[in-house]
This record gives C-alpha cells, sequence and structure tokens, in this order.
C-alpha cells in the first residue's frame, strides 16, 4: 500500500524510447506498482540530431488484427504516460528543471487537496 504524498519519488528514465511491442504489458503493469508505491516514473526520450521522419513520435509500427495489418502511430500505445522528448542534449538541464518545477507544483496541489 502507497504512504502519503510526503513521501512521493520521482524517478526519470533516460532513453532513446524505443520499447518493444511485447514488453509493454509488463511495463505498463510494471508502472502501475511503483504508481501504488508512490513512485512515478518519467521517461526521457533522447532523440538527439534525429531528422524529424524517424523521431519516436512519428515512427509507426503495423499490428495484425484478425489477419488484417493495421497501421498506427507508435506512441499511441506508449506505455509511460509520464515522458518528455528531448532532441538536444544541450537542453537537458532546463528539461529536468521544467520536470522538478511541475512535480513540486503536484506536490503543493497534493498536499492542499488533502489538508
Amino acid at each position: 500500500s502507497g504512504g502519503d504524498s510526503s513521501s512521493l519519488q520521482l524517478v526519470f528514465l533516460v532513453s532513446d524510447g524505443r520499447i518493444e511491442r511485447d514488453s509493454r504489458a509488463t511495463l505498463r503493469r510494471l508502472i502501475r506498482e511503483m504508481l501504488e508505491r508512490n513512485i512515478l516514473m518519467v521517461m526521457i526520450i533522447v532523440e538527439g540530431n534525429e531528422v524529424a521522419k524517424d523521431s519516436i513520435v512519428n515512427m509507426k509500427e503495423v499490428t495484425f488484427v484478425d489477419g488484417k495489418p493495421k497501421v498506427k502511430l507508435f506512441m499511441e500505445n506508449y506505455p509511460f504516460p509520464y515522458y518528455m522528448i528531448l532532441d538536444d542534449m544541450n537542453n537537458l538541464p532546463s528539461i529536468l528543471g521544467d520536470a522538478l518545477r511541475q512535480w513540486f507544483e503536484m506536490l503543493t496541489r497534493l498536499r492542499s487537496a488533502s489538508a
């Protein structure tokens, strides 16, 4: 069971964000379990200097439904509810600063709602 809002933790996971379709259900379960323990996971997707068409937001994947191909965007079924896309590593400090500011704002709202 989770603790109170004073024990909330924030975890940053830095990756290229490419997650195999077969791993998504397991990741969703792990992320849900972490949330139940008051641990919030934020995926920071590092794209580098990708050409726009190669960006994770433009990637598509094919699935088969009843033997027929279905094309959808890769991010449609992304297992991380909280993620940021970093296109330049030089922006990492400001991205982390923004994330921490939003985190503290969320903590303040949670505390004032429970008071």
